[in-house]
C-alpha cells in the first residue's frame, strides 16, 4: 500500500511596508520562545510517555472529517490529520492574539503560550520519530518559502527548525513561474515523486509566505490479501450500487463488534509491527448510516473500542482502490473556529513575520492571554505590530492506493478459516484510519462512499 499526502498554506499580504528593526527578537526570545530546545532549561523534558498530544490531534482530525462529511455528503473524503495539524502548528508558532487562541483551542493545545511550548516539542517529537522504522516508510517533512524581501522572524525560523525540522527557504514570488517550480520541487522530492504537479497554476505575485507539510507512507501488508480471490462485487453506494474490486483475506486478526453503538471494527497490521490500519462501519447500512455512525461516537469511543479488540478468526472483504483528493480547507477550518487568521486586518503573525509596516492591530484578547506572564513578555507582545498578513488558503492534497501485495506467503493463513469465523465485509461506506501505535499518532483517515472513484 502506498499514501502519499500534502497540503501547502498560503499567506497574502496586507498594508505590506518594510522596517529593519529587529532588537525586539532577542527579547521576545528570552521572555516568550526559546530559540533553542536545549536552551529551554525551565520547562521539563518531552514525556513520550504522556499521550495527550496524540489524542488532541487525532481528535481535531476526527472532527475535522466528520465537519467535512456534513458538508461533502456521500463523496469519499481522505485527509492525513497530522498533515494538516503539523501546519496548525506551524502557523501557530508565528501568531498572537485571537489568532493564536483559536487556533490553539481547535488544535487542543493550551493558551497558555509557556503551556505551548512543551506542545510543541513533544507534537515535533513525535513527529519526527514517524521517519525511524526500517520495515515500512513513513516520511514527514515541513518547510516554508519566504518572500526574498520578506523579513522572518529569526527566533521562529530557529524555533521551527529545532522543534518540527523545517527548513527556511528564499524564493522571489513576484517571479511567477520560478517560484511554483521550486515549491512543485519541493512537493515532489518529499513525496517520492509521486506529488510532480501539485501547484498547476502560478501563486499571487503578492503571496509572502508559503507554508509547507508533506507525508508519505509506504508499508506491506503484514498478512496480505490473496489477488487470486479479487472479484468483482457490489458494493452498496448511499443510493445505488456498483461493482467494485473485492480483495479477499482470512485468518487471525483483532476485531470487535461494538453492541452499544451498532458497529464493528477490524485491524489490518503492517509488516512493520506498528502500523495498524483499523477499518469500522455500521453493523447494518440500512439501519444506521456512516455519517449517523460518526456522528453517534467520536475519537475516544474509537480508542476505547481498539483497547477491547481480541484476535478472532476473520473473513475480510475490503476494496481494491486508487484514491486521489484535492481540498481546500479554509471553510472547514473556519466552521470549527479557526476564523481570524483568513481575515485581513485580525489576522496576527507578529511572532512570524518581523515589522512590515505601521499597521498595529491588537486582536481581541490579546492582552488578556499573557497578562499571567512575569517580566516584560506581556508588554513586548502587546507591542509587536502587526504585520498585516493573513492566511488566503489551504489546500490538502492527498492520494492513496491499496492492493493486495504483501511480503508473507498467503498460504501460511489459508488454514485458519473456519465456520466460526467473524465476517468483515467493507461492501458499504465506511470508515478507516492508518495509526503507528509507537506514536498513537493517526496519519492517514477516510471515509469511502465509492471505492471506484
Amino acid at each position: 500500500m502506498d499514501s502519499k499526502s500534502l497540503l501547502f498554506l498560503i499567506i497574502t499580504t496586507l498594508y505590506f511596508q518594510y522596517s529593519g528593526q529587529n532588537e525586539e527578537d532577542s527579547q521576545i526570545s528570552s521572555t516568550i520562545i526559546p530559540t533553542t530546545i536545549a536552551e529551554n532549561d525551565n520547562l521539563e523534558t518531552t514525556n513520550t510517555t504522556d499521550n495527550s498530544i496524540p489524542k488532541a490531534i487525532n481528535n481535531f482530525g476526527y472532527n475535522l472529517l466528520v465537519k467535512m462529511m456534513n458538508e461533502k455528503k456521500n463523496e469519499n473524503i481522505v485527509i492525513s490529520p497530522i498533515g494538516v495539524a503539523g501546519l496548525l502548528a506551524m502557523t501557530l508558532l508565528g501568531s498572537v492574539g485571537m489568532t493564536h487562541d483559536e487556533i490553539a483551542e481547535t488544535l487542543g493545545f493550551s493558551q497558555d503560550i509557556l503551556r505551548n511550548r512543551k506542545n510543541h516539542e513533544q507534537f515535533g517529537e513525535l513527529l519526527q520519530s514517524l521517519n525511524m522504522n526500517e520495515f515500512s516508510k513513513t516520511l514527514y517533512a515541513d518547510a516554508i518559502f519566504v518572500d526574498n524581501q520578506v523579513e522572518l522572524r529569526e527566533l521562529y525560523r530557529s524555533y521551527l527548525h529545532g522543534v518540527y525540522g523545517g527548513d527556511v527557504l528564499r524564493t522571489d514570488f513576484q517571479e511567477t513561474e520560478g517560484s511554483k517550480n521550486s515549491i512543485n520541487e519541493w512537493v515532489s522530492k518529499h513525496t517520492e515523486g509521486n506529488i510532480d504537479d501539485f501547484l498547476k497554476d502560478s501563486l499571487p505575485p503578492h503571496t509572502k509566505v508559503v507554508l509547507l507539510t508533506a507525508l508519505y507512507f509506504s508499508g506491506t501488508w503484514k498478512q496480505p490479501f490473496a489477488p487470486q480471490f479479487t472479484r468483482k462485487m457490489e458494493f452498496k453506494r448511499a443510493t445505488d450500487e456498483v461493482m467494485a474490486d473485492m480483495m479477499l483475506n482470512f485468518g487471525e486478526f483483532r476485531y470487535k463488534v461494538s453492541e452499544e453503538y451498532d458497529f464493528h471494527m477490524i485491524a489490518l497490521p503492517y509488516n512493520d509491527s506498528e502500523t495498524f490500519m483499523y477499518a469500522l462501519k455500521p453493523l447494518s447500512h440500512k439501519r444506521l448510516t456512516l455519517l449517523e455512525l460518526m456522528e453517534n461516537i467520536n475519537n475516544k469511543v474509537i480508542d476505547d473500542t481498539i483497547n477491547e479488540m481480541h484476535v478472532k478468526n476473520c473473513v475480510i472483504r475490503f476494496p481494491k482502490m486508487k484514491i486521489k483528493s484535492t481540498t481546500k480547507l479554509e471553510s472547514t477550518l473556519q466552521s470549527i473556529g479557526i476564523q481570524s487568521m483568513f481575515i485581513p486586518g485580525q489576522a496576527n503573525f507578529a511572532l512570524m513575520v518581523n515589522n512590515t509596516n505601521q499597521f498595529v492591530n491588537k486582536s481581541e484578547g490579546e492582552s488578556d492571554r499573557y497578562s499571567e506572564n512575569e517580566g516584560n513578555g506581556t508588554n513586548i507582545l502587546d507591542s509587536l505590530p502587526n504585520p498585516g498578513i493573513h492566511v488566503d488558503s489551504i489546500i490538502h492534497d492527498v492520494k492513496l492506493t491499496i492492493n493486495e501485495f504483501g511480503t508473507e506467503a498467503v498460504a501460511a493463513t489459508s488454514g485458519t478459516l473456519t465456520r466460526s469465523a467473524e465476517n468483515f465485509y467493507a461492501d458499504s461506506p465506511f470508515y478507516f484510519f492508518i495509526r503507528n501505535e509507537r506514536t498513537k499518532l493517526v496519519t492517514f483517515s477516510a471515509v469511502i462512499f465509492d471505492p471506484t472513484k
